[in-house]
């Protein structure tokens, strides 16, 4: 009997000493062990909650995270021994392929902000790849028999979730500024009607791999083209720099821009100019700076050419009905519209204000159709193409509206063609619409520009520019475009140097005078846009250069010219 009280403390001490180890084993340790499964299984992302938005995302996962916090301390028993295992050390894991990394934190104090991702820090490449997405629209659309309302099913739900995808990476990247509730939705609307358009077609290339690519390419372009041009924030981040005086000019936001993508913004560019023509104009420019020097005095050198303020418009004020046009430009051919503005300007300030009138306008149409280089009517052109076309083809008068304006009493030969009108060729006539009177040959002038390109590098071109601006008229000015561009409101433009604020294209405009710090240029974006249609820019955003024409009725003055008819009553 006296040993049987021994016996049952040695049978007491070994459940107590597996009781312990079993509640050690449940705990983080400082080892480099990976915790179990059963510990992690809370914290790791299930395929089913892949398709999860993300803020429904983070919150289950600080909920676990407040779960696993709590039973890791209530495990611990006393504070010595809780203090003595935390924190845990970071752990690894991976899903689907992708490694994470994630950590649980000390206190409450210490939590990020609720919108940030807690638990799991990730690369956006976390959810679901675009190879299942793709998978997904091949199962559905990938055969010639394959069902048309099962695909379109695919191929839509496929969209949004690779709309998200794609957004939450521009989001992190910040290739795109935070948009509206607005915004978003209508760049997911036109996203998806792209996507819905277009896949199928993709879907029946030959091979799976050009299938993919198409598909793959589709998708990361689309979502780049769909984007809005002129989102809110961008405009409320140019304003903010201009107050504190890190811009110099001011925004301006209009409710129609939540519908412009950047892809229509686009078609409201087209100066092309190669890398090798670009060399080229920089090559002859330098070789040209001594001898072009000698035309200007030391005091005319030893001063900013643009230290004071000059405008065309008002220099001349007997041509200020031709000097003050604004065209409406519907595809790439802004070098067209600045050729016209350029010409009509130039012919009514030699002929001592002749060429002049509501009727005086020339032909934008005649020369996109009639261009010497065989492309499209709405394809891009070069700062010397137009030049080069009228002064080959000749260019008859032409208004700024398809129906000739002839509400407002002005008739002229070949008025701007139909807005969506892009199969446009050469004409041998004036046009039906106009009812005009004259043929097209009666009406044609035929100039004898010998135009120069300038390249912005040599020292020489500022003056160069002044100088033709103050004695023969207005010049073409080639520029890169950036999305704030088109906010334009007022100020002298600069492109804002934000990671969003992507370059969309070359773009030709009418350069008109010069004040301190900028140049006076006309836009072909229609009044409503910038100043009334126009706008002051850096002389540094002049990045593609001048291009000068000379004079359209050569240095005599002699040649005959197309007198607009007698306005209508």
């Amino acid at each position: 009997m006296a040993m049987l009280p021994l016996l049952l403390a040695l049978v007491h001490g070994a459940l107590l000493r597996a009781a312990a180890s079993e509640v050690a084993g449940s705990c983080p340790s400082d080892t480099s062990e990976e915790p179990s499964a059963s510990s992690l299984a809370d914290l790791i992302v299930s395929e089913d909650e892949d398709e999860l938005p993300l803020h429904l995302l983070q919150r289950r996962q600080k909920r676990r995270v407040k779960e696993y916090r709590e039973a890791m301390k209530a495990s611990a028993g006393e504070e010595a021994s809780s203090k003595a295992r935390w924190p845990p050390p970071p752990f690894d894991f991976e899903d689907s392929g992708t490694k994470y990394s994630a950590f649980i934190e000390d206190n409450e104090e210490s939590r990020p902000p609720p919108l940030t991702p807690m638990v799991v820090r990730s690369s956006p490449k976390r959810r679901r790849s675009l190879d299942l997405h793709f998978n997904a629209v091949m199962a559905s659309c990938g055969s010639r028999l394959s069902d048309p309302s099962r695909c379109t099913k695919a191929v839509e739900q496929s969209s949004k979730k690779v709309f998200v995808q794609l957004h939450f990476e521009a989001r992190t990247d910040e290739t795109v500024p935070p948009l509206t509730n607005k915004e978003a939705k209508s760049f997911e609307d036109r996203f998806q009607e792209l996507v819905l358009g277009d896949s199928k077609r993709v879907m029946l290339k030959s091979t799976k791999s050009e299938q993919y690519a198409g598909w793959k390419s589709l998708v990361q372009n689309g979502y780049m083209a769909m984007r809005p041009v002129v989102p809110v924030a961008l405009t409320n981040e140019i304003n903010k720099l201009n107050e504190t005086g890190a811009s110099s000019w001011t925004a301006t936001y209009d409710a129609s821009f939540i519908k412009v993508s950047v892809a229509k913004g686009k078609s409201k560019l087209g100066f092309t100019m190669s890398k090798e023509e670009e060399e080229q104009m920089k090559n002859d420019t330098l070789s040209m700076l001594q001898e072009d020097l000698k035309q200007f005095s030391e005091e005319e050198l030893s001063k900013s050419a643009y230290s004071q303020y000059f405008d065309v418009r008002e220099n001349w004020p007997e041509c200020k009905p031709v000097t003050t046009h604004v065209r409406y430009q519907t595809c790439n051919n802004c070098w067209s519209h600045s050729t016209a503005l350029i010409t009509e300007s130039r012919l009514c300030i030699q002929t001592h204000g002749r060429f002049n009138g509501p009727q005086a306008w020339l032909s934008q149409s005649f020369i996109a159709a009639c261009r010497t280089d065989g492309h499209d009517y709405c394809n891009g052109g070069s700062g010397l193409l137009g030049f080069r076309t009228v002064s080959r083809w000749g260019v008859p008068t032409g208004g700024p509206d398809y129906r000739g304006n002839i509400q407002a009493g002005v008739q002229t030969c070949y008025p701007q063609v139909l807005p969506h009108d892009t199969q446009v060729h050469c004409p041998g006539a004036c046009s039906p619409y106009t009812r005009y009177p004259r043929k097209l040959d009666q009406d044609l002038f035929y100039v004898q520009y010998e135009p120069r390109a300038l390249h912005p590098v040599g020292s020489q071109v500022p003056y160069l520019v002044k100088k033709a601006l103050m004695t023969e008229g207005p010049i073409l000015l080639g520029m890169r475009i950036y999305q704030d561009f088109y906010a334009y409101q007022s100020g002298i433009y600069r492109p804002v140097k934000k990671s969003w604020n992507l370059y969309m294209g070359g773009h030709a405009v009418t350069g008109m005078g010069f004040g301190p710090g900028y140049i006076l240029a006309i836009n072909s974006w229609s009044e409503s846009w910038g100043i009334r249609g126009a706008f002051h820019v850096a002389p540094d955003a002049i990045d593609f250069g001048y291009f000068l024409p000379g004079r359209p009725l050569g240095a005599l003055g002699g040649s005959p010219y197309p007198m607009p008819l007698p306005r209508s009553r």
